[in-house]
């Protein structure tokens, strides 16, 4: 590696918000510098980004897709692509434990909380085949973002009780990322959320701590949950049938074989 890649909001950001850093990651950028003082949704997927390290020096190694060297492809409708691997994974929503109340919320306001389950990819496009095995979702906009019913006048203990199938198609696996959110029926600002990347999630039942709009832990309140990843398949994109690959064949070799460049001394060439 002979340079570093940084890459930082624009000053016209007045409010201080965040890119998405998935549009960089995905590029092999090092670094994706944020607005720290803003807990959005770019700051919520560095800070899982960084969490699922395991010594938690602050390294966290590249995806393997940008790590991995690409032949140039014989037929130029083939350049830029890479494999696409299919992910399916399940997320039972099962119930919180001790919301706490939104300071905002007047005296004597009821209560009714839900939670919001959102799959974030770093896919410049969405594959169409991508679903979640759960009746339509409530936001066209967002075809992997899916919510539960609301739990009425409980916030000590709501149990959602609710189950969701994911089947992703994507070409960076390694940059799934989920995103919980709790939120009021009252309210549309969110109360509590937790963003984790999918391959630092471990199996089986969890409790997962929430986080407060400034990125403070809760220091009761959390989220119960069920979480099963199957394995990953590798789907490549074959030629159609009927197309002729011998003569791109023929010509790779040849390409291959010749050496267009000048013989230099240590080949018998001249000084």
């Amino acid at each position: 590696m002979r340079y570093m890649m940084r890459v930082y909001p624009n000053a016209t950001r007045v409010t201080s918000t965040n890119f998405n850093p998935l549009i960089y990651w995905k590029r092999g950028v090092q670094m994706a510098a944020l607005n720290w003082q803003t807990f959005d949704l770019g700051m919520q997927i560095n800070q899982a980004m960084f969490d699922s390290g395991t010594d938690q020096s602050g390294y966290v190694l590249k995806p393997l897709e940008a790590r991995e060297i690409q032949m140039k492809p014989l037929s130029a409708d083939e350049a830029g692509k890479r494999p696409r691997k299919h992910v399916n994974f399940k997320i039972d929503v099962i119930s919180a434990q001790q919301l706490m109340r939104p300071a905002s919320l007047k005296e004597g306001t009821s209560f009714h909380p839900y939670v919001e389950v959102e799959v974030l990819l770093a896919d410049d496009r969405a594959d169409k085949k991508n679903r979640a095995e759960v009746p339509p979702s409530p936001l066209p906009e967002a075809p992997l973002k899916y919510q539960t019913e609301a739990v009425r006048d409980n916030g000590f203990n709501p149990v959602f009780d609710k189950s969701y199938t994911f089947n992703i198609t994507t070409k960076y696996p390694d940059l799934i990322f989920v995103r919980w959110t709790v939120r009021n029926t009252v309210q549309s600002a969110p109360m509590a959320t937790f963003t984790a990347k999918l391959s630092s999630l471990k199996q089986g039942y969890r409790t997962l701590p929430l986080l407060n709009a400034k990125g403070d832990r809760y220091l009761f309140s959390t989220l119960f949950c069920r979480i099963k990843t199957d394995s990953t398949d590798i789907m490549v994109d074959y030629p159609a049938d009927g197309v002729d690959n011998g003569k791109k064949n023929k010509l790779g070799r040849g390409v291959f074989r010749s050496n267009m460049s000048p013989k230099t001394s240590l080949d018998g060439g001249g000084c």
